[in-house]
């Protein structure tokens, strides 16, 4: 078993590429619509405030797990770009799902930003960066949840490489070897925010 797994390994790790690049792409795509929304509900424009509020409650409030699967059937699964016919991979149409409660997030902190700049609050950029950090790693987790429309990440590999032995014995130790990647980037991450919060506390 432990010799499958070894073996294995590269292609996990290939999967938990894909994992790496969906978080990331929703949070930089999402954190971008998100900040606009933000910005919105802190103008002095009562229609601009009213959108941005009503925008970002909807992507607060929507369940992304049911939206990946609406993402998943509704968007085409190609289209024509002039003489190209070109796919949309399923871990594209992961990525779109998960953006949208990253907007919401993004929304709240980044109307938090401005309000607490606005107050002269020292240190409002380290908070945002924070948080921002923390909920990378809960989009990250998230991610593995695009293996029930078959994006091809690391959970869907591993169900792969399970099917190999498919013993009770074996889909544990897989399981928790995948497990174990997630456990060390989230301890990477929050030793990473420990650090960020030691050098904004130095400055202050």
């Amino acid at each position: 078993m432990f010799t499958v797994l070894v073996q294995r390994t590269p292609y996990l790790l290939g999967g938990y590429g894909y994992n790496l690049l969906i978080a990331a792409l929703a949070m930089v795509v999402g954190t971008v619509a998100g900040c606009m929304a933000g910005m919105a509900r802190h103008s002095r424009h009562r229609l601009f405030r009213m959108s941005g509020r009503l925008f970002s409650s909807v992507c607060r409030n929507v369940p992304s797990f049911v939206l990946m699967f609406y993402v998943a059937f509704v968007l085409p699964v190609e289209f024509q770009w002039g003489d190209t016919l070109l796919r949309v991979p399923l871990w594209v149409k992961a990525t779109l799902a998960l953006v949208i409660p990253v907007i919401g997030f993004a929304s709240d902190q980044s109307l938090a930003y401005l309000r607490q700049r606005q107050q002269g609050k020292p240190d409002t950029g380290a908070v945002f960066l924070v948080g921002w950090i923390q909920y990378f790693l809960i989009v990250l987790m998230a991610s593995s949840t695009a293996s029930v429309i078959g994006a091809d990440e690391v959970v869907g590999r591993a169900n792969r490489v399970i099917a190999i032995d498919n013993s009770p014995e074996f889909l544990l130790l897989v399981y928790g070897y995948v497990c174990l990647w997630f456990l060390l980037t989230g301890q990477a991450i929050s030793r990473g925010i420990q650090v960020l919060q030691r050098l904004a506390y130095r400055r202050s």
